[in-house]
């Protein structure tokens, strides 16, 4: 049972791709459901804490927005149902024209899922024995 849930879960594994010219793209994706489209973003400039630009990603999952200064920006992305990130783009002169595919660690994740289930599953294992 365990192992369907994780499979499950793992649908839910949103990927996404950066790729500066003189705009910022990122291109998102859920790795076995399709484009991340029309769902909300936020981008913040470097040291911000209020939106440069907001809005929702194309048809194809890409929110694309021109930064006018370097340094850490940061992308909010999010659905309606929950799911999304944030994402941060080091934006400086060097890195341009560069094409960057970043995807959580799918096994990274699946371990971590059953450290926690175990984890619960352990200490409600022991309370319960040491009461009887």
């Amino acid at each position: 049972m365990v192992l369907f849930f994780t499979g499950v879960l793992y649908a839910h594994n949103l990927k996404h791709m950066l790729s500066w010219e003189e705009s910022m793209t990122i291109t998102l994706q859920f790795v076995k459901e399709g484009d991340f489209s029309f769902q909300s973003y936020e981008v913040y400039a470097p040291k911000t804490k209020t939106p440069f630009q907001v809005g929702r990603s194309d048809l194809y999952g890409r929110v694309v927005f021109l930064p006018d200064r370097s340094g850490k920006w940061r992308v909010k992305v999010f659905s309606e149902d929950g799911h999304g990130k944030i994402i941060e783009v080091d934006i400086n002169k060097t890195n341009k024209g560069q094409t960057i595919v970043q995807n959580t660690s799918t096994v990274g994740r699946l371990l971590l899922g059953f450290v926690l289930l175990f984890s619960v599953f352990g200490v409600i294992y022991f309370t319960k024995r040491k009461k009887n």
